[in-house]
């Protein structure tokens, strides 16, 4: 079964100007109404809070990049990676 993991790095220290707690509450509702739409397998945060994980099924990567990119934390996002794969069990 096709898989998306994306995996994000946001550096809080490098945007003292936004109130990341604010983009929280907005971006959990997002991902909440993904999982209940089934689109989104699971997902992760680190344990720094500075990045996720989130794994994308039955989705095409071209859709899977733009809901990252429609996210409140996206323009402060560091690095994002994208990484296709099969899941075998």
């Amino acid at each position: 079964m096709k898989r998306i993991a994306v995996i994000t790095t946001k550096i809080a220290a490098n945007h003292p100007e936004v109130d990341f707690e604010a983009l929280k509450q907005k971006e959990i509702p997002i991902v909440m109404k993904w999982k209940q739409e089934g689109i989104i397998e699971n997902f992760f945060i680190r344990a720094d809070t500075n990045g996720a994980m989130l794994i994308f099924q039955n989705m095409e990567m071209e859709q899977v990049v733009q809901n990252i990119e429609s996210l409140p934390f996206f323009p402060y996002l560091e690095k994002v990676e994208y990484v296709d794969f099969n899941k075998v069990f």
